[in-house]
């Protein structure tokens, strides 16, 4: 990508005014056009070259994060601020592109795109992987500036002691157990297409079924039935 198309990429990705969902669109428009692709409709990317991106993005976007948190939570103490980095873990960013109607089957390689719904960690992955190829082009500032455009509010008002999921996982790995399993219930996932209902059970590595959760979107489904699943597992 030649330096104006990079100063066009800084300046859209920086945007205020343009949807995070408009931003992945014009990301993918500007890449496609550097390497020639046929159409916009999915981002002209190899799955090697994706998976190398995705290793980027994990990593700088763990640093914005760190670095958001450390200038921001003064008083935070390390294990404090540990616990809030759980905000970039897979389903938080899962959350986020759910929450932002992003079209995830546009950002993942067409040989890796076979399947008609995909799970947290895909979800996770390619906001990662468009986060370490902005950072390619782009460069940091410029990065930090779109990270922090949909993850400053999240920081701010995740808790762990509600991320559900990460307290269920823990408590498996404290008791020595294999980490939950969560199945989406395809039946009842009901309603319009912008407004859809998601519904999951989890279970454990016995294949009990530990809790059923709702939620208008698939981390909040999960967030609900990990929430029952510990307080059924804590009553026993």
């Amino acid at each position: 990508m030649d330096d104006s198309g990079r100063q066009v990429l800084r300046h859209v990705m920086t945007a205020n005014d343009i949807s995070l969902t408009a931003k992945t669109g014009e990301f993918i428009r500007l890449f496609n056009a550097d390497t020639c692709a046929g159409d916009h409709l999915r981002w002209n990317v190899t799955p090697d070259a994706w998976q190398r991106y995705e290793f980027l993005g994990d990593r700088v976007l763990n640093l914005v994060a760190a670095e958001y948190l450390y200038h921001q939570a003064h008083s935070a103490r390390e294990g404090e601020m540990t616990k809030k980095m759980g905000v970039v873990s897979n389903e938080s960013l899962a959350g986020i592109v759910e929450q932002n109607g992003i079209d995830v089957d546009r950002l993942i390689p067409g040989a890796m795109s076979q399947q008609q719904t995909y799970g947290e960690a895909v979800k996770g992955g390619a906001l990662e992987a468009l986060i370490g190829a902005l950072y390619s082009y782009a460069g940091f500032e410029a990065t930090r500036t779109f990270i922090l455009s949909f993850l400053a509010d999240e920081i701010d008002r995740y808790d762990p002691e509600t991320n559900y999921i990460g307290r269920l996982q823990e408590w498996h790995q404290q008791h020595g157990l294999p980490v939950p399993t969560y199945v989406e219930v395809s039946e009842k996932r009901t309603g319009p297409a912008p407004a859809l209902w998601f519904t999951y059970a989890v279970y454990n590595a016995e294949g009990e079924e530990l809790g059923k959760g709702s939620g208008k979107s698939g981390t909040e489904a999960r967030q609900q039935v990990a929430m029952k699943a510990l307080e059924h597992l804590n009553s026993r």
